[in-house]
């Protein structure tokens, strides 16, 4: 899968769960990504970031776990 597959992957499947979680009334701060996802975030919000603003995405500080694999998350409390 390129790198835009990954990303559409992701933020279509994190959506999702996070619309489900915020109608139970949970709200995840931190949605965790490959580092294949992350660096890609990255490189697409350099401009922002060298700005000195956080990495969000979905309205989400987003973070790099190199243990997951390209089209996987994790939202984190």
């Amino acid at each position: 899968m390129n790198t835009d597959g990954w990303i559409c992957s992701v933020l279509d499947n994190a959506g999702a769960k996070l619309l489900a979680l915020g109608e139970v009334g949970l709200f995840p701060t931190e949605l965790r990504v490959s580092s294949d996802v992350y660096n890609s975030f990255v490189r697409l919000r350099h401009r922002e970031l060298s700005d000195g603003t956080p990495l969000l995405v979905l309205g989400t500080a987003v973070a790099e776990d190199p243990q997951l694999t390209a089209d996987d998350f994790l939202l984190r409390p």
